[in-house]
């Protein structure tokens, strides 16, 4: 532990006790009495990494019920999933707060990532209409573990939260600081998901749902709703036999989704024009200097515009059993198995006016010389709209501006599999855990892509409109008024295929022993020892075809009127435009080779792009519970340390330019892991969590893969390509926690936490320009940057206002906001030894969430909106080497839910009910980059209880 570390903890920890010193004064309490809580704790920070922190231990605590009422209140549903989760938090070593089966239930959400925006500090990345990530106070490396067991999916080091469906999850822990046995792996903290067993419920149990839900797709007015169904059953059981207490569950869910996620983008600008008073402007060339070309011309920068339309259908399935068996009153066995299923097929749809290439734009309008026209080169003001006259520079197909659409026929599915086999044994002084899991998960992927051009054709656009974003005004050609939408004016361009198959497998084996010591200082001491070997590896080709380039077909004369498709595109961009079929590509890939020349069949395995690692991990820990009492007052915690060996084996083929480097490298490390924590319990229901501790993330596979993914360039665009880096170290992090916590009689508490982060090594995305087979791609590796600090406060609040009268006291409210500021040291180019300060990627400044409960009269509702602050998505993105920002974003979501019968729920769902969109901008909002439409979602089902 580092100097720094504990001189930075000073401040924080003495704002805390500060509060916490004067809230006990002002309350003038006795202390509470010493108990037996603090043992009962130790025993459960020692199995919470194995079996999951059960949401009935905060009842097993028999001081804990005598200090407060929380416990002895005879509560049910959501207010019951609350109070419970309450006490884990209450009882819990370190920084924690949880979501409970009831509480998940009365969501808005099918899958758990969903379910996690509503925990204070955490935010979720959504990516076509689901999330795709998970955020703790910022930062997006996030361990996840299942019952304290490693999961993933794919080649990933994580879950895939959207795979994982709520109806096999008893809870969800959102752990901000870690003990010594908590599983490494997320400077951010660690979500741990507790399965659903049999012992959970008192008796035969069998529940489900049937629902159907219909997504609205915003920003595009063209698209259709349909109909994606949902269902699922659990059964589970519990019964004493002749050789001890048994236990089995069952439970499956199925989901089909029809989505639509429609973009509209300014790609960043790569040449500059001369503007004249006029409305006329000529492009600069690279071999001219950056200055006006006329006296009276200022300088201007046009970004390319253009939209995807992403749509698709996506099916996940999962399974989940559990055998539970209570062998002896001091042994006990589990087993669990879950599998999960994803399967999609969806189009990534393009239209794109390359106009920034356009050698003279008419009707120029200019924007006024501002903060935004200060760039590196000089004053240069963003053009917000103009007409691109179609210019002819070569052939019969080299045009500017260049007007092309393109279509993705994506065909994905993933398999992940996991079983996991444990033995519980506890007697006197001792409780040992010990487990057993196999993981298995299975990701394909196979792409097809065509794209056509519409030759000759002029563009007017717009960059900065009344909303700050981009649109065409009109595509045209000499013979059409709407060629986007005219078969007859497509000529075919290239052919991409490429393909991929990724395997992660891991078998981990863990077990974990507490021995009490009784009534001392030294109350318990944990220990254990964790052995993992984890594989990932990955194949992948992809192939470049074209036809005959002084004589391009028609598209629809080339394979027939079925290969064109109508798809419903954006507003701001004229609506539906053609493109090639999504189903004629996934469906008759041969079919297509065929016209391009390219044999059938999927392209031969690339060797250059295999990728194998092989991680072989021993982790031992040791720590001690403590307890003490000082001034009257009850303090306890847990110190320890955390060491973990990997060896590592890696081949690959890294790629610089054209240069092929084979790799086949073995490398370790050692990372020593201490941490100390405390509980000091101001007085019966005021309580402080302090902790500091260090953390490290592992980069992920994708990232360390060095194999590179093309896209070419065309005749008016330069190719892109994205490639890894197998030089990358884990991300480092020292943590300081502290809180101050106060618990409302009967229900509800609030909270003042203080954290601050000391970070080295974050990973951030580098783009550089490299020359691949004559041709310039803008290729972007992943590397470690320098220092950086993350600190912040979070203040949340809950409460059910029982003490209201009547139908008032149905009403509760959830609150929490959380402040951050950070900052890093940021490299200047890749490779770059020179390092400067810039803000940390991905982190906003202000996220809240803010939820209206009721619950009563067969009725039960919550209101929720989720707000995400703006943040920074990208370091100085060139030309003008500007930081690219997100806006703040806010979603509203509402569930309702009506007891028909005490066995039959009806409940109602709608999901972004603010319509909310992702919006970005580079350094200022008058040079926008994407809108991305969320979709708005409603939902109706009917769930059962037997």
């Amino acid at each position: 532990m580092n100097p720094s570390s504990k001189l930075r903890l000073t401040p924080v920890c003495a704002a805390v006790l500060l509060l916490a010193a004067g809230g006990a004064l002002a309350q003038q309490s006795p202390a509470p009495q010493a108990s037996t809580q603090s043992d009962q704790q130790a025993t459960q920070a020692s199995t919470s990494d194995t079996a999951g922190a059960s949401a009935q231990q905060g009842a097993q605590g028999a001081g804990a019920d005598a200090m407060t009422p929380i416990a002895t209140v005879e509560v049910t549903g959501i207010r019951r999933s609350i109070r419970s989760a309450e006490q884990i938090k209450r009882d819990a070593t370190q920084v924690v707060d949880s979501i409970n089966a009831e509480d998940i239930g009365k969501f808005p959400d099918r899958a758990a990532g969903d379910a996690l925006q509503r925990v204070a500090g955490v935010q979720v990345g959504r990516d076509r209409g689901e999330t795709s990530s998970v955020i703790i106070r910022g930062l997006p490396d996030v361990a996840t573990t299942l019952d304290g067991q490693d999961i993933f999916t794919g080649r990933g080091r994580r879950l895939s939260f959207q795979d994982l469906p709520v109806q096999s999850i008893a809870g969800l822990d959102v752990y901000k600081s870690a003990t010594a046995n908590q599983f490494e792996g997320g400077i951010a903290g660690a979500v741990n998901i507790r399965l659903r067993a049999p012992f959970d419920f008192k008796t035969r149990t069998i529940t489900g749902y049937v629902e159907d839900r219909r997504q609205h797709a915003n920003g595009s007015t063209a698209s259709k709703t349909r109909n994606s169904p949902g269902g699922g059953v659990l059964y589970s059981d519990r019964w004493n036999s002749g050789r001890g207490e048994m236990g089995v569950l069952l439970d499956a869910a199925y989901n089909k989704e029809h989505w639509a996620y429609p973009v509209q983008w300014n790609d960043r600008p790569d040449r500059l024009f001369s503007v004249s008073p006029d409305g006329t402007a000529t492009r600069l060339n690279d071999d001219q200097p950056v200055a006006p070309l006329r006296a009276g011309d200022r300088l201007g920068s046009l970004p390319h515009i253009g939209g995807i339309y992403n749509a698709g259908e996506r099916e996940r399935f999962s399974g989940h059993a559990a055998f539970q068996w209570k062998i002896s009153p001091k042994l006990e066995f589990t087993t669990q198995y879950l599998g999960m299923g994803y399967r999609g097929r969806h189009e990534v749809d393009y239209q794109l006016a390359i106009v920034g290439w356009t050698p003279r734009l008419t009707n120029v309008v200019l924007g006024q010389e501002n903060a935004a026209c200060a760039t590196p080169e000089g004053v240069i003001c963003p053009i917000l709209s103009a007409n691109a006259p179609a210019a002819r520079f070569g052939g019969p197909y080299d045009w500017d501006p260049y007007v092309a659409t393109s279509a993705w026929g994506v065909k994905e599915r993933t398999n992940t599999h996991f079983l996991n086999f444990a033995l519980q044994y506890r007697d006197g002084p001792w409780n040992v855990n010990s487990a057993l899991a196999l993981t298995h998960s299975k990701f394909i992927n196979d792409t097809v892509i065509v794209d056509q051009q519409i030759p000759g054709a002029s563009a007017s656009v717009y960059t900065d409109g009344g909303d700050g974003h981009g649109g065409y005004n009109a595509i045209t050609t000499p013979t059409s008024t709407n060629p986007l939408r005219d078969p007859s004016q497509f000529v075919l361009r290239g052919l991409v295929q490429n393909w991929e198959e990724s395997v992660g497998k891991q078998a981990q084996w863990r077990t974990d022993a507490t021995y009490k010591l009784g009534d001392g200082f030294l109350r318990a001491l944990n220990m254990g020892v964790r052995l993992s070997t984890r594989n990932t590896e990955y194949h992948s080709a992809e192939g470049h075809s074209d036809v005959n380039g002084a004589n391009r077909p028609n598209p629809a004369a080339a394979f027939g009127p079925g290969f064109e498709s109508l798809v419903p595109g954006v507003d701001r961009l004229g609506g539906p435009f053609l493109v090639p079929s999504r189903d004629f590509l996934i469906d008759q890939p041969d079919a297509v080779r065929a016209v391009y020349g390219a044999p059938a069949g999927r392209v031969a395995d690339d060797p250059t792009r295999y990728f194998d690692q092989r991680e072989r991990t021993v982790t031992l820990y040791g720590s001690g519970r403590w307890q003490t009492t000082l001034a009257g007052m009850e303090v306890s915690g847990e110190a320890g340390v955390r060491v973990v060996r990997l060896n590592r084996k890696m081949r690959g083929t890294t790629r610089n330019g054209d240069v092929l480097t084979p790799i086949d490298v073995k490398a370790s490390e050692t990372n020593v892991l201490p941490n100390l924590s405390a509980l000091m319990g101001w007085r019966d229901n005021l309580q402080s969590h302090l902790s500091i501790g260090r953390t490290i993330t592992r980069p992920e596979f994708y990232r360390l893969n060095p194999a590179m993914s093309l896209i070419p360039p065309t005749v008016n665009a330069p190719g892109t390509g994205n490639a890894g880096n197998p030089d990358l170290e884990p991300t480092k992090s020292t943590n300081a926690d502290a809180t101050l916590e106060y618990y409302f009689p009967k229900n509800g508490f609030a909270q003042i936490a203080l954290f601050h982060r000391d970070i080295k090594g974050y990973l951030q995305n580098f783009t550089q320009d490299e020359v691949i087979g004559g041709q310039t791609y803008r290729v972007t590796r992943p590397q470690n940057s320098g220092s950086g600090t993350l600190k912040g406060a979070e203040f949340s609040i809950q409460k059910f206002f029982d003490f209201l009268p009547g139908f008032w006291s149905g009403f509760g409210a959830q609150f929490n906001t959380t402040w951050i500021s950070g900052d890093n040291e940021t490299r200047t180019t890749l490779d770059s030894p020179t390092f400067k300060k810039t803000s940390l990627i991905d982190v906003a400044r202000r996220s809240s969430n803010f939820a209206l409960l009721y619950e009563g009269h067969g009725v039960t509702g919550r209101l929720a909106a989720t707000r995400r602050g703006s943040y920074v998505e990208q370091i100085e993105e060139p030309r003008f080497l500007q930081d690219r920002i997100v806006q703040a974003q806010t979603y509203v979501d509402l569930s309702l839910s009506y007891e028909l019968t005490k066995n039959l729920t009806l409940q109602f769902d709608a999901i972004n009910l603010s319509k909310e969109k992702y919006e970005s901008y580079v350094g200022s909002e008058s040079r926008p980059r994407d809108i991305r439409y969320t979709p708005t979602t409603y939902g109706l089902a009917l769930r059962f209880k037997l």
